[in-house]
């Protein structure tokens, strides 16, 4: 249904006169492709859709109006033109029957994405979902509608890159997002120069979430991989995850630092991007090294989560690198001086190295005095060397001629995790890093990843089983008891729960408290409306199962839902 209004269709601003619009030049004498919503179609009556701002294969993306908040909105429409059609002049959209399943499933998607974004409301850098409502047979989000330019069009109004100090300022928010949003379930698979914007308050915001088969090869929908900055495994119907969204984000860091695209994935096996360093010294080695490590072909090898990028990214090198090149323009400098003061230069040169001689010298001799001090008081010292069952023995040779067993107190502080020192490790230093892994049986896996956030770093494998309830991890790669470093990977096997289960009744409910119910079972779902004359509309009236069936959730068998409300 069309609506009547002043607004322009172009930018959403008051337009009282006729011909072009004088902010953005939109005339409502415009032709628009007729497959898609016709300016000035209202929605929900209350959403006025404006011009078609982009389209790829998940649907359409307009500019809109919501009359009740008197806001400039953004519209996205599920729209996926390979399997469905739209007549000129009209909203409704038709599936073709071959194609409905197929596009009912997509669509389910379309609306849990949508849904679960619009429930993150502590994600403030990203466009925020407002609404999301089904009508015209097709499914519709409510997007803020955001001030600003994407990050291509920002760079290439300015210098064409950033520094890395620049990136430090603006980024973070952006690396947060995506680890809020790799929690709720969500991966992005589109990120690049394209689907950041750049607000008018100088913030970044991530835009461009769609559903997977809108971001992977070889499926129903024409899909949108954005060259350079898709992972390889988007374009071998590999498994997606939380690393295909690093090698975006690091994809994109190495052309905003470097000014250059990185080369498509797709090619990298054979062909890789040189290493941002060697394409602008400026990008600091460490910060290099990482963007290549987020950027590596094989997933196995690439760095598997946010938390792990903006840990390397924003923790220092543990060491100080070589500067050759310096130490030679210091000889370079030394050599333009005069005699007179080269031979003070050396002079200065020496009497450093003596203090600093001298210096180490006092300080070995201090630590040695601390440690004689402290053996002494322990009674290391005396004649006969205590054995008793409270301490190790301690000798002062290079091999003891007796044996002691070690203490209690000392095998319970081993056993717990929580000692320096192992008997069968070398010295203190050797386990500084180094902390024991505990048995994650039948433990909540998403609980137990906030709790050894940092600590480990987990890679789940989800299987349907019988004798764990969903959620709870049953197998671990590495075991018990065993002694790791700080940040070790451990594959861990997290329960699907059953692979049968019995299909809840839906009286009284309406369709999003079935929807969650069935969300809860892994069971899958496709909904459809009906004409009812008994139930109320929006109340599921029945299912293609009888309440109580069992449902094979492990075969990814389909329950089909039927609503009333046609």
């Amino acid at each position: 249904m069309l609506t009547e209004t002043t607004l322009c269709m172009g930018c959403m601003n008051d337009k009282t006169y006729d011909g072009p619009c004088k902010l953005c030049g939109y005339s409502d004498d415009d032709p628009y492709i007729p497959t898609y919503l016709a300016p000035k179609t209202l929605l929900n009556d209350r959403y006025i859709v404006g011009r078609l701002l982009s389209y790829n294969g998940e649907g359409a993306t307009y500019i809109g109006y919501d009359k009740a908040a008197g806001t400039k909105i953004t519209i996205k429409e599920f729209m996926p033109d390979t399997l469905c059609s739209r007549r000129k002049g009209e909203t409704v959209i038709t599936v073709n029957s071959q194609n409905s399943p197929l596009y009912k499933t997509y669509m389910s998607e379309f609306d849990d994405l949508n849904r679960t974004l619009m429930k993150l409301r502590g994600m403030t850098h990203t466009q925020a979902v407002l609404d999301v409502f089904r009508e015209n047979n097709t499914c519709y989000a409510i997007l803020e509608f955001i001030n600003g330019i994407s990050l291509k069009t920002f760079l290439a109004n300015s210098s064409g890159e950033m520094s890395w100090d620049q990136v430090k300022e603006l980024f973070p928010p952006i690396f947060t997002t995506l680890s809020l949003a790799h929690r709720a379930g969500i991966i992005h698979r589109g990120l690049s120069l394209q689907t950041i914007f750049v607000t008018d308050k100088m913030e970044l915001k991530l835009t461009g979430f769609s559903i997977s088969a809108a971001r992977v090869t070889n499926t129903e929908i024409a899909c949108e991989i954005f060259s350079g900055y898709a992972a390889p495994e988007q374009y071998a119907n590999e498994m997606n995850g939380t690393w295909t969204d690093v090698y975006g984000i690091s994809a994109v860091l190495y052309r905003v630092l470097t000014g250059t695209p990185p080369i498509e994935s797709a090619s990298a096996e054979l062909i890789t991007s040189p290493e941002p360093i060697l394409v602008n010294r400026n990008v600091p080695a460490n910060v290099s090294k990482v963007i290549m490590h987020g950027m590596a072909y094989s997933p196995e090898r690439r760095i598997r989560d946010m938390n792990e990028l903006i840990n390397k990214l924003f923790t220092p090198p543990k060491y100080a690198p070589a500067e050759p090149e310096a130490k030679k323009s210091d000889a370079s400098e030394h050599e333009k001086l005069s005699p007179k003061a080269q031979r003070k230069l050396k002079k200065q040169q020496k009497e450093r190295k003596k203090m600093l001689a001298a210096l180490i010298t006092a300080g070995a001799t201090l630590i040695l005095f601390v440690i004689a001090l402290v053996l002494s008081l322990t009674g290391t010292f005396s004649k006969k060397p205590e054995t008793s069952g409270d301490a190790s023995e301690i000798t002062s040779g290079t091999s003891s001629q007796t044996s002691t067993p070690t203490s209690s107190a000392a095998s319970e502080t081993n056993a717990s995790g929580d000692g320096t020192s192992d008997t069968d490790s070398g010295t203190v230093s050797d386990l500084e890093d180094m902390i024991r892994v505990p048995d994650f049986k039948d433990r909540r896996y998403e609980k137990t990843l906030a709790q050894y956030e940092g600590i480990f770093t987990f890679v789940p494998e989800y299987k349907y089983t019988e004798a764990h309830a969903a959620g709870a991890m049953y197998d671990q790669s590495i075991a018990e008891g065993e002694m790791v470093k700080k940040g070790t990977k451990i594959n861990v096997k997290v329960s699907k729960g059953t692979s049968e289960v019995k299909l809840p009744d839906f009286q009284g409910l309406t369709r999003d408290e079935y929807v969650a119910k069935l969300t809860a079972l892994n069971i899958k779902y496709q909904i459809y409306d009906v004409h009812s004359e008994t139930v109320e509309d929006g109340y599921v009236a029945y299912c293609s199962k009888d309440v109580g069936e069992v449902i094979k959730v492990g075969d990814g068998e389909v329950v089909e839902v039927f609503v009333a409300g046609v």
